[in-house]
């Protein structure tokens, strides 16, 4: 063939060919415009996958350039979407919730009429109750000095605080018809013109739902009991215990004769362990009165409790309420007392964890007097307590049955009512006490895998883009397979809920975000010399003031993930916003978490920090360096040194280019740092 080509052209010829040869290889390795569109952006080490958006693609792709483009904070906003319940036709938002103080139509009082006293009655009524008698009145029992010598009763103690989480020595010293005081504040207990404070009629009437596994009976009877003790008669038409299989044998037959009596408790077995989700839709499936209210099963009631919750119900039938939760110590037994102007609304963190945080009116600043008993919104609900019309809890779709167990589930119901028309308060007026347990007093197989599927089936259904912040601080949740949430998103559309944009715009405004291009790094903190580690500040809770040490990698984010932000802070924010923080002054050099200052204040001496070179991590403050020990476990901060003992690994990018040389010594100068600190031939401290 090449013999027809002059011999003149030949050369050009195999040139061209070669070329049309590679165009057509080329052509057929690259993504086509479809596969482009579907295709991965930025990924970390897992494989997980980012998103990611080329600034230089052919605006001639109409399909391409109308792409939405992230933000700042690194998440595609799409457009507030307002439930249906708050849409006016043409799509506009027609309510604003984020005042955080629940409206109400204001009605003459003449038009209402009121329960008396005997139509309140209780069914059990209490007796007079002995302020000295162990724990009345919500005070702490502790132990005598004599009791804390014998050693039986240390035993006694310490299988306590395993079985159950708590002191059950003192849990049993304390009646189970224990008086609480009635601490509400004054505006809760009489009307405008000074009169005792009554309930308008009418009032729907509730069940009570009270699951429990293998619970100590003292707390569980106490509970069963402060709720018929403090609960009108006519407003209370049973109390249901679902018995998520118990084992302990007093919470067999025992307990079955010792209920009989009671009245309007009755008791549901299930045949094997299903969890709290379950175990609750299996009571709300039983009960037969117009409201469900869920309580945990080592709870107390205090004085007038439930009309309050009720009395939000009757105003609107699609507004969940809860009581202020006052804290059980776990080993005194003392009830807390929050006051009006302290009460905390619920909240979360990216991490999907639940926790307090102060009310955005109250920065600051005291609620009026006024303002007292007025009912506030919380974009978040303990799971703790809470009162829900029976017929809404239904229409909204109830538990999410792809969750399992116990975790998370109250932030799912949470984001559901909001967004799809529904509202939540917290009642200032009604009071319930919980045992603030530290951990749970079981543990079940796999139960760290189904918390963080659990969450995973939140992001999916409900968070949009959003959920980009859950799966980038919970490495687990990147291993797993993502849920199937198809069905659960047609019944979404089929109710014309609201999107999660309009939820974090309206609801939860104060929801802090750190822009993605202010994080320099973030993921896990490990020993460059043992990457099994990681830095963990062991704080489940997001509370400040938690030390620092090193333990074995756990992948679920809480207290091991971390955020290097340019505003040179070490941020831990999968509960609330914590920075780790260091003082010249504190004693061996510890490092904690404390309340960041940033972006409300300056960022503080104690909170800066600086990534060096080799990895070291860099007090600014202290001018020491982070250091880890792995024969003690401890972090501490010591004199910059050669060695591994300082050596981490901390650098997740998500596909960001990292800074060069020349950009870190620019970032250095301007925070005023002209050198670096001068390495020094030392023993390694890790092996000290």
């Amino acid at each position: 063939m090449l013999s027809a080509i002059p011999r003149k052209y030949r050369t050009l010829v195999i040139r061209v060919a070669v070329c049309l040869i590679f165009c057509v290889l080329l052509f057929h390795l690259l993504p086509s415009r479809e596969q482009a569109l579907k295709g991965a952006g930025k990924s970390d080490e897992s494989g997980f996958r980012f998103v990611d958006y080329d600034e230089n693609v052919d605006e001639s792709l109409d399909d391409v350039k109308d792409l939405p483009e992230p933000s700042e904070d690194g998440i595609i906003h799409e457009k507030a979407l307002a439930p249906a319940a708050h849409r006016a036709v043409d799509g506009s938002d027609i309510i604003q919730v984020s005042e955080n103080v629940t409206e109400e139509e204001v009605v003459p009082e003449a038009q209402f009429s009121y329960y008396d006293e005997k139509e309140m009655e209780p069914w059990f009524k209490k007796s007079s109750p002995d302020q000295t008698d162990p724990g009345e009145f919500g005070n702490a029992y502790r132990l005598s000095e004599e009791e804390e010598a014998d050693e039986k009763i240390k035993e006694s103690v310490k299988k306590g605080w395993s079985n159950h989480a708590f002191n059950h020595y003192i849990c049993e010293k304390i009646s189970l018809h224990r008086t609480l005081p009635d601490r509400r504040d004054k505006e809760c207990k009489v009307n405008k013109k000074g009169e005792k404070r009554q309930w308008r009629k009418p009032l729907p009437d509730t069940s009570v739902i009270i699951i429990f596994h293998n619970e100590a009976w003292c707390a569980l009877l106490r509970t069963v009991y402060s709720v018929l003790e403090t609960s009108p008669a006519r407003l209370l038409k049973e109390i249901i215990l679902v018995d998520d299989a118990s084992t302990n044998e007093d919470l067999g037959k025992k307990l079955a004769d010792y209920v009989s009596k009671l009245k309007i408790v009755r008791i549901i077995r299930l045949p094997k362990r299903s969890g709290l989700i379950r175990a609750r839709l299996v009571g709300a499936e039983s009960a037969t009165a117009e409201v469900l209210t869920f309580l945990d099963s080592h709870c107390e009631c205090a004085p007038y409790w439930l009309e309050p919750l009720l009395e939000g119900i009757a105003e609107d039938p699609k507004r969940v309420v809860c009581p202020v939760i006052e804290v059980i110590d776990a080993d005194n037994f003392a009830v807390s007392t929050t006051t009006a102007r302290h009460i905390p609304i619920g909240a979360f963190g990216w991490g999907l964890e639940f926790r307090w945080a102060t009310q955005p009116g109250n920065r600051g600043m005291e609620i009026s007097e006024n303002d007292r008993d007025a009912p506030f919104t919380t974009p978040v609900m303990a799971g703790a307590c809470f009162s829900f019309d029976k017929a809404n809890f239904k229409h909204y779709g109830s538990y999410d049955l792809s969750m399992n167990g116990i975790g998370s589930e109250n932030i799912e119901l949470s984001f559901r009512v909001w967004m799809c028309g529904g509202s939540i308060e917290i009642n200032p007026c009604s009071r319930v006490g919980h045992v603030g347990r530290k951990r749970k007093p079981y543990k079940d197989a796999d139960v760290d895998d189904r918390q963080v599927k659990n969450k995973m089936v939140i992001a999916e259904t409900w968070m949009d883009d959003y959920k980009w912040m859950f799966y980038r601080r919970t490495p687990r949740a990147r291993e797993l397979e993502t849920p199937d949430v198809t069905d659960r998103r047609k019944k979404i559309e089929e109710m014309d809920c609201g999107n999660f944009e309009w939820y974090m715009t309206n609801v939860a405004p104060d929801t802090h975000i750190v822009a993605y291009k202010d994080i320099i790094s973030h993921g896990e903190i490990r020993p460059a010399s043992d990457q099994s580690y990681c830095v963990d500040s062991n704080n489940v809770h997001g509370n400040p003031g938690s030390i620092l040490d090193v333990m074995k990698c756990h992948g679920l984010g809480k207290g091991q993930y971390y955020e290097f932000t340019k505003e040179t802070e070490l941020r831990q924010n999968t509960i609330s916003e914590l920075c780790l923080a260091a003082s010249t002054d504190k004693e061996e050099g510890e490092v904690w978490t404390e309340k960041c200052r940033f972006p409300w204040h300056d960022t503080p001496e104690s909170q800066k920090w600086l990534l060096l070179p080799e990895g070291r991590i860099y007090h600014l403050d202290s001018d020491r360096c982070l250091t880890f020990n792995l024969r003690t476990l401890r972090v501490s901060l010591l004199k910059c040194v050669k060695g591994p003992g300082q050596t981490w690994v901390f650098d997740q990018k998500d596909g960001y280019e990292e800074d060069t040389d020349d950009d870190e010594e620019e970032d250095l100068k301007a925070l005023g740092v002209e050198e670096l600190p001068e390495e020094q031939e030392q023993t390694d401290p890790s092996q000290d």
